[in-house]
């Protein structure tokens, strides 16, 4: 069974939606029923676990074609809606994963944003074999947009389950307490809202260490100089797994701010790794933190409550009992397998026919 992973982008080092397919496909590497391939116009493959392609709208007819099914990724994005409607002409079944809906921008932004829900997603949810959403909550979302699948499955963002948390003798990051964000610069992310809470009484001392690149940079180096902060925060721009796994094990804390997220593999990967973390309290974010019982979150945009729940999550551990939910509940050595036999009863009546 030949399947097609299409998403606008493989980037994993700096994309949550391409880190998913990268855990996915690593994971179902040991079945050796299943022929993996991903198709995306931009790439940045390194150790890939299959097969990766760069490659745009032309190349869609032959790659859809080839397979025996197309799973595609990501909300409102035009080449993998392209590739799911190239397939259904094909007969070729499709799986598709939305990931998250980000609703901001301008109000002109949001006008189109609503009416490709009401047009090519409704049209894209409701034909596909089945919609993958992230947590039960996602249910809900759809249906407030007027989008209703007739198939859900939810698989997690998941992380490998093997890893290890990096041993001792790493060198602490500089701060008391030495703070971390990882994660693409964003103004969902709120790292506006973290830089304002290094002025409050709690955090006087505290330094942040921020990995990550995007648009939201420029935005966020002027207000760390309005603030008088340049001295107590870090832009280390982008780092490999490797380099953020050093500087995770020398941080005190990790923090997430966002206002909106899908499900945040950062907040996974920092309680595997023993890490303790601040996360807004989000759905995203809940639907992680409430299942292997972790607290420490705080209000989104409530600066006062941000640096208390911070500079308390600094002096925490992260107990067994949470580690061992994660491995139990997020990893893809338990997930990806169900997925595998959703593609297997998906692609059977198809192969029934052409016989």
């Amino acid at each position: 069974m030949r399947v097609l992973h299409v998403s606008k982008e493989f980037q994993p080092l700096s994309s949550g939606v391409a880190r998913h397919i990268q855990g996915l496909v690593q994971a179902m590497q040991e079945n050796t029923e299943i022929e993996l391939h991903i198709l995306a116009p931009t790439i940045d493959a390194g150790a890939a676990p299959c097969r990766v392609q760069q490659g745009g709208y032309r190349h869609l007819w032959a790659a859809v074609g080839a397979s025996d099914l197309v799973h595609v990724h990501g909300a409102r994005t035009p080449f993998a809606a392209s590739a799911a409607f190239l397939a259904w002409l094909r007969g070729v079944p499709v799986v598709y994963t939305p990931h998250c809906y980000y609703d901001t921008g301008t109000p002109w932004r949001r006008a189109l944003k609503a009416l490709w829900d009401s047009t090519i997603e409704r049209a894209l949810v409701r034909a596909a074999g089945v919609v993958v959403l992230l947590h039960e909550g996602w249910v809900a979302d759809l249906a407030r947009r007027g989008l209703h699948p007739a198939s859900v499955m939810i698989v997690p963002n998941c992380i490998e389950g093997r890893r290890q948390a990096v041993s001792a003798g790493v060198d602490r990051l500089e701060g008391a307490p030495a703070l971390l964000s990882v994660g693409r610069l964003d103004p969902v992310k709120r790292l506006d809202d973290v830089i304002a809470a290094l002025a409050t009484p709690p955090l006087a001392q505290a330094v942040l260490h921020i990995i990550g690149r995007g648009e939201d940079r420029a935005r966020l180096e002027a207000l760390v100089m309005q603030l008088g902060l340049a001295s107590r925060v870090r832009f280390h721009g982008w780092q490999d797994d490797a380099v953020s796994e050093q500087m995770m094990a020398g941080c005190d804390a990790m923090v997430l701010a966002s206002e909106r997220e899908g499900m945040p593999t950062v907040v996974l990967e920092a309680l595997l790794a023993g890490v303790p973390i601040a996360c807004s309290d989000i759905e995203g974010c809940r639907s992680i933190t409430d299942a292997v019982g972790w607290g420490e979150v705080f209000a989104v945009g409530d600066i006062a409550a941000l640096s208390e729940c911070l500079s308390r999550t600094a002096r925490s551990a992260v107990p067994d009992t949470v580690i061992e939910a994660v491995k139990e509940g997020f990893t893809w050595q338990r997930k990806a397998p169900e997925l595998a036999a959703y593609y297997a009863r998906l692609v059977t009546p198809r192969r029934a026919v052409s016989s």
